[in-house]
């Protein structure tokens, strides 16, 4: 007998504003064969030193990228936008992103994750980046928590922001976080992430919420990347940003 799999419908939501947080996915049976399906997986194992696995690669402004402690750790060259970024093609459109973050220093940090994403490097590749993340920063703003982003033509926008959760975000703490993007229609994309501390047990809302209408961002697919931010713009940048145990997990369509 054919398992069956749940498909998912989203409350209407205005286009191009901010959802509740509370507002969550209602859930109906479905033989939808591309629902909650594992797209890929990696705890990064390997020894001290080694490189991001395949198919990882860097995409720009990579001073170090490597394995430490079962962690993939990532390092920006300092300079006026000091963003590290490592791409992967692994394909997705509708889709949920997990993965476990650490920082160095709070204070001048941030890790970005993109779904949708492109292969492109803000403007600095010939293809300029473009795809929809969750950012998680810390003080460098004064606002530490964790946002709603979109990248069209190599130019970064906030769509979204929610405040860090309690406790704060912390030096050396891990902590998880969900990103789901997902295609409502032809024309707009649902989008909502959270964040807490690896070791508690998730929350239930989503702080964090919008739909978009981007053009260029709908009904398509494309690869992954993790972004490494600094606030430092010049020499040196001693702090790595770390993340683990990412995992895809497709999502239904509406």
């Amino acid at each position: 007998m054919k398992a069956k799999c749940l498909m998912a419908i989203v409350l209407s939501i205005p286009a191009g504003s901010a959802a509740a947080g509370t507002v969550d996915i209602v859930f109906l049976d479905s033989f939808a064969a591309d629902c909650g399906n594992l797209i890929y997986a990696e705890p990064f194992v390997a020894s001290n030193g080694s490189a991001w696995p395949a198919p990882w690669l860097a995409i720009g402004n990579i001073a170090t990228a490597d394995i430490q402690q079962g962690m993939a750790r990532l390092r920006p060259q300092p300079n006026g936008y000091s963003l590290a970024r490592m791409g992967a093609a692994i394909d997705n459109s509708s889709v949920e992103a997990r993965f476990t973050l650490r920082f160095e220093d709070l204070a001048t940090q941030g890790v970005g994750f993109y779904v949708r994403q492109n292969g492109g490097y803000l403007q600095q590749t010939a293809t300029h980046g473009q795809g929809y993340a969750a950012f998680i920063e810390g003080n460098f703003r004064g606002t530490p928590g964790i946002s709603l982003w979109s990248e069209i033509d190599g130019t970064e926008m906030q769509l979204a922001h929610a405040a860090a959760p309690s406790p704060v975000l912390a030096t050396g703490s891990d902590y998880r976080v969900r990103l789901q993007v997902q295609q409502l229609n032809p024309t707009q994309t649902s989008l909502r992430a959270k964040l807490w501390l690896a070791n508690d047990a998730e929350p239930a809302p989503w702080p964090v919420a919008f739909v978009d209408t981007s053009a260029v961002l709908q009904n398509i697919t494309g690869g992954i990347a993790v972004d490494s931010w600094s606030s430092l713009t010049s020499p040196p940048i001693a702090a790595y940003t770390f993340v683990d145990d990412v995992e895809l997990i497709s999502l239904c369509t509406p």
